[in-house]
């Protein structure tokens, strides 16, 4: 059948991460786009125009970090057909390995909430960023696989972790900031020229809070510059090149 897709949105994402005076350079991947990129970047082309699971629309996916582990946490809009969830983790944005199954819980609610905690060694959180994503798997054996969530444990006197889903071809950003103490949170959004394309502001509590950049998953082809800053110190900073494809 003649596909009616007109545009297929194609992301490339390089991410770099400051914590302090560290600094490491992330590629992101994942398993519902191809790469073929280089060494020195990732290009993504879409094989499939949405990210959400097959039988649910995936609302939200966050991790919260607590002591020696993340709480990966997960709301679906429930439909018939799923069996179980994998949770898949990658210290790399490219090999993921299976950390976890959550059942999908037998119920008629069109609202279901889920969660996994992962235990991770703080030598692992603290070296690298991590990357998980959720398989869903039908009982008939089909599966589909979420948007990456990308984590990073900080623990640093204001900031607990940061977690985003940098996916602004498929949907909004969301980025979650767990924070210790009431800090300023300044969120920056620039386009390849330096120009402000969206800043927000937010004197946040000592608790988990998630923030919806609305709107971006409209944002015109080109490339983007995200950033996050806590307290003038902690800072996630990613690279976004976001452009349309036309087919048939």
């Amino acid at each position: 059948m003649k596909s009616i897709v007109k545009h297929i949105l194609l992301i490339q994402v390089i991410v770099l991460i400051f914590s302090g005076a560290f600094a490491t350079p992330i590629h992101f991947h994942t398993s519902l786009y191809k790469n073929t990129g280089g060494d020195t970047g990732v290009n993504l082309t879409s094989k499939k125009k949405t990210v959400i699971v097959l039988h649910g629309s995936l609302m939200n996916f966050n991790a919260e970090y607590g002591r020696n582990f993340f709480d990966l946490n997960w709301n679906t809009v429930a439909e018939g057909g799923c069996d179980h969830f994998d949770i898949e983790r990658s210290t790399d944005g490219n090999n993921y390995e299976k950390v976890g199954e959550v059942k999908k819980f037998q119920s008629i609610s069109t609202d279901e909430n889920y969660s996994f905690r992962d235990n991770v060694k703080p030598t692992i959180a603290r070296k690298y960023d991590l990357y998980y994503r959720l398989k869903q798997v039908d009982g008939n054996g089909d599966f589909s696989y979420s948007k990456v969530l990308i984590a990073r444990m900080y623990n640093t006197k204001s900031l607990a972790a940061l977690s985003v889903t940098p996916d602004p071809a498929m949907n909004d950003i969301l980025v979650n900031v767990q924070l210790k103490i009431r800090s300023y949170v300044v969120i920056n959004l620039r386009d390849n020229e330096g120009n402000m394309v969206m800043k927000k502001e937010f004197h946040a509590n000592d608790e988990f809070n998630t923030y919806k950049l609305d709107g971006t998953n409209q944002l015109q082809p080109g490339m983007y510059a995200l950033e996050i800053i806590v307290n003038s110190n902690e800072r996630m900073q990613m690279k976004l090149l976001k452009s349309a494809n036309y087919t048939d």
